[in-house]
């Protein structure tokens, strides 16, 4: 401790004195700009081959839903691959990674810069708002298409790489001139991990050939990652059994139906008239006779099994036809407890609750509980995972600009109420900003971006620290005093209806008196 603290002494005698007692200076040496190179490093994850093909189209992949049986999945492959498939073919984990995505990628985000000391920089946010304003609505078009990198798509992916991989991974890509051009999702199923020294650097491996992303512009985040293992593992994973338990279930349920509730036709066929009726050269030859049995029973089959509801069945005496059912049998009560069971497996598999699957079985109390523990679970796996993920990317964008700031990036806070039922709210945020901007504890730069997402108009007139919200409480209650003249509330309820004798032609009474 000796040792660090002499150390951290020496780096202060090392800085001038208006460095080491300033507010606005910064305690700790200046960083070293970051050793970057233009391009890109990586390659897109849809490749497959470190050279592209370029005179063949790619292969539209087709998983043929229609006809495979999900629950055969366990056996494609690894348990990144079954997760993936699983994503698409299962209608709750689709449905579970669906809503986290939903909910935590909100409409509106803001992008704030700061110096080291936590001062706002107002150059810098600019700066950082036209980079992404440029990523979202100017891509480059000099090579022609612009294949849509948005902030928003971005996430979309990375979101979805982090639920079911438990991480995710981009790149800053930046242009000739060594500026930020866009931010290039990379899947995290094609990075692996390679120790150098007592740190690890990632490889990116693309049929075969490997790529050492050791870039400083390579961003990689993990949710939850262990301690004693270099790759990330996804939060999703405890939901493949429950999955595979569902779709097992569900299969044995649509053969049930089949088998023992829907009504079946039971045909009885008379041997003895069937053997009266045979053939002469069959009376006599057992094969032949047994052939001609079978074929009647396959023409009575194929008339029964191709007939419509709405048929009539005609046959002879010979031949006796019945409905077959299950009779007093019933299974819902098992065939509910099982499915009760499924459910919540993957409910706590996919750390979802059952009311957002749409397995809602309980009062509006607990579905409200179960919504905001919901919230509270997506905010802190999902969204504050991409705020940090993109607030290390555009620091190191706003770094490469010029300036010696780092970005806090916030996606707007998760709240399932209405827009109009907001409004409330909005505006007694904006009372509480306001008497902060009134007492000069928040800048005009971050009052406009807190109250409208954007910097102030350049004939903006500074009111940071005017106290322009304290007003004496006389002009604030023109009703206070002598004036009392608004509603009914602040009025002199006492009427001023003259309370003596009315009129003077009033004749005394003497024994009233």
């Amino acid at each position: 401790m000796y040792k660090r603290l002499k150390l951290f002494g020496r780096r202060l005698l090392g800085l001038s004195a208006q460095e080491r007692t300033g507010s606005t200076q910064n305690v700790f040496p200046t960083q070293e700009p970051a050793k970057v190179r233009k391009g890109r490093r990586a390659l897109p994850s849809w490749m497959r081959t470190a050279k592209g093909d370029n005179s063949q189209n790619l292969r539209q992949p087709d998983r043929n839903l229609a006809t495979t049986d999900i629950a055969q999945l366990s056996r494609t492959g690894g348990t990144r691959e079954v997760l993936r498939e699983l994503g698409h073919a299962s209608p709750n984990l689709s449905a579970a990674i669906a809503a986290h995505l939903r909910t935590a990628i909100t409409r509106r985000y803001t992008a704030t810069a700061k110096n080291i000391d936590g001062t706002f920089n107002r150059e810098a946010t600019s700066a950082i708002n036209q980079l992404l304003a440029r990523m979202d609505a100017l891509p480059d078009f000099s090579e022609g298409y612009a294949r849509p990198n948005t902030l928003r798509s971005n996430s979309e992916s990375l979101g979805k790489e982090l639920a079911l991989y438990g991480s995710m991974c981009a790149e800053l890509v930046l242009d000739d001139a060594l500026l930020p051009s866009r931010i290039q999702p990379i899947s995290t199923t094609s990075i692996e991990w390679r120790p150098k020294g007592d740190r690890l650097i990632p490889v990116q491996v693309v049929g075969g050939d490997e790529f050492i992303l050791d870039e400083a512009t390579f961003f990689y985040s993990s949710l939850d990652q262990e301690l004693m293992e270099a790759y990330s593992s996804s939060p999703f994973e405890s939901a493949i059994k429950p999955t595979f338990f569902t779709e097992k279930l569900m299969a044995d349920i649509t053969r049930v139906i089949h088998r023992a509730l829907h009504p079946r036709v039971e045909v009885t066929l008379d041997e003895e008239s069937i053997r009266k009726y045979a053939p002469p050269e069959a009376l006599h030859d057992p094969d032949k006779l047994e052939e001609y049995i079978e074929s009647v029973i396959t023409s009575v089959e194929n008339a029964v099994n191709n007939l419509n509801p709405e048929d009539a069945l005609v046959h002879f005496d010979n031949i006796v036809v019945k409905m077959l059912n299950n009779g007093n049998i019933s299974l819902s009560r098992e065939l509910e407890t099982l499915e009760n069971m499924g459910d919540s497996m993957l409910s706590t598999g996919t750390k979802t609750p059952p009311t957002v699957l749409g397995h809602h079985k309980s009062s509006s109390n607990v579905s409200s509980t179960e919504a905001l523990l919901f919230l509270k679970q997506v905010e802190g796996s999902l969204q504050f995972k991409l705020n940090e993920m993109y607030s290390r990317i555009l620091t190191l964008a706003v770094r490469l600009v010029g300036f010696d700031c780092y970005v806090e990036f916030k996606y707007e806070p998760i709240n399932l109420r209405p827009d109009m039922e907001l409004e409330a709210f909005r505006a007694q945020k904006q009372s509480r900003v306001l008497e902060l901007l009134s007492l000069g504890l928040m800048t005009d730069e971050q009052a406009s971006l807190e109250l409208t997402g954007d910097l102030p108009p350049e004939d903006y007139t500074p009111l940071s620290g005017t106290f322009f919200k304290s007003q004496n409480p006389s002009d604030e209650n023109p009703y206070n005093g002598e004036e009392n003249n608004g509603s009914t509330l602040n009025q002199d309820l006492e009427p001023d209806t003259p309370t003596g004798v009315r009129g003077g032609n009033r004749k005394r009474n003497p024994q009233k008196e």
